[in-house]
Parts: C-alpha cells; structure tokens; sequence
C-alpha cells in the first residue's frame, strides 16, 4: 500500500475517532448520571439494586464531557485553517489589494 493511500486512511480514521470522542463527551455533558449509571452496570457485577453515584462523581462526568468536546471542536478548528481563528494567519497579508487600499498614490509612467 502506497504511503499516500494510507495517510488517507488514517485521516478517516481520525476523524471517525473524533466524531466517536464527541458524541461521548456531548453525551456525558449532557446526561452524567445515566453515563455514570450505563458504566456502572457495565463494569460491576451486583445482586439486588445498582449503586448511586456519589455528586462529585456526576461531576466529574459532565466536566470530562466539557473537556471532551472543548478537544474535539479546537481540533476541527486547526485542521479547518479556513477560518483564520487559530491559525495566526492574517487576511490582509493574503490579499493583494489590501495593499492597494491605503489611499497612496501611484505616479503614472508615460
């Protein structure tokens, strides 16, 4: 498989990653104690009725669930270098007639 090929396959892959990492995190966000609760009975075994969550717990949860999207957006943000935001480039050096706009004069050559 050619190098080029596979860095087109590793960016599918990354962006299926975090597309998966943000809608976990949206999710945590938004719904702690039923990620905390879906966790729980996914990772214990228990008779009888399933522990509560301790607050600090939810907490945690809805605070990873910031961080995990805040992760997500500035990525899209830097791989998207369209919108200027992150990228330190600025517009007007780009832009050849931002020169021409700064009311100088120009002597004509006959």
């Amino acid at each position: 498989m050619d190098d080029t090929r596979f860095l087109l396959l590793a960016g599918k892959h990354n962006s299926m990653l975090k597309l998966l990492v943000g809608i976990v995190g949206l999710l945590e966000l938004l719904y702690p104690e039923r990620v905390v609760r879906v966790f729980t009975n996914y990772a214990y075994d228990y008779e009888g009725e399933a522990p509560v969550a301790k607050q600090w717990l939810v907490n945690a949860a809805r605070i990873e669930g910031v961080v995990l999207v805040g992760a997500v957006v500035v990525s899209a943000l830097k791989a998207d270098c369209s919108c200027g935001l992150l990228c330190g480039s600025n517009e007007d050096e780009d832009d050849p007639a931002a020169d021409l706009s700064d009311n100088t004069s120009v002597d004509r050559v006959d």
